[in-house]
């Protein structure tokens, strides 16, 4: 029931999105607006050992919205999908003359579902009493930032800048668990570091 449930929000969201678009996405034809501005090519960083995704720019590129889908492999802790959804804002840009753009800082928000078999929305009640477990086993929910630097191309080429990108967070789970033994475990220790890629069309 609760899986039928996530399928029917994510379903309504990327509904919402197309049929209401978001500025910037205003008097474009249905083909161009799901064609992606992005690219993304991402290790580690909570969403899959390798991951992939597609991302869309609003609001003058400081604002992105992208969708991952990572996989973590069996010889690295069992064969994992990992589905994410990830907000990025933009705050500040360096430009350096006409070739490099630095993001100092870009706060990230994102939630990411884990499928497998020993991955569920909920812990089975047949198992564990409710309220035993409060957490998700699949469902999390991060936060983080990172800092990026662009790499600007002619304007006539194909994409016209690349980005590299480093990236720490944390999620609901880490953060508890964090607190928890807050007096043995440094802080540095409930963020995992992830490093990117982009192709920004």
């Amino acid at each position: 029931m609760h899986k039928l449930t996530l399928k029917k929000l994510i379903f309504s969201l990327v509904t919402l999105l197309f049929a209401y678009p978001l500025p910037g996405f205003a008097q474009r034809s249905f083909l161009e607006r799901i064609q992606p501005d992005q690219v993304n090519l991402q290790y580690a960083g909570s969403i899959g050992y390798f991951s992939g995704g597609v991302g869309y720019h609003f609001f003058k590129e400081k604002t992105t919205l992208s969708f991952h889908y990572g996989y973590v492999p069996e010889d690295k802790g069992g064969w994992m999908s990992i589905f994410t959804a990830k907000f990025e804002y933009k705050p500040f840009a360096i430009k350096i003359k006409d070739k490099f753009i630095i993001h100092p800082i870009n706060p990230v928000f994102f939630p990411s579902y884990t499928s497998g078999d020993n991955f569920d929305y909920q812990f089975s009640t047949h198992k564990y009493r409710k309220g035993y477990y409060f957490w998700s086993s699949a469902l999390r929910l991060h936060l983080g930032a990172g800092t990026e630097v662009k790499i600007l191309n002619n304007h006539s080429s194909f994409f016209k800048s690349a980005s590299v990108y480093a990236e720490a967070n944390t999620n609901d789970l880490y953060a508890i668990s964090w607190f928890q033994n807050r007096t043995s475990t440094p802080f540095y220790a409930m963020f995992k570091m992830g490093y990117g890629v982009r192709l920004n069309f």
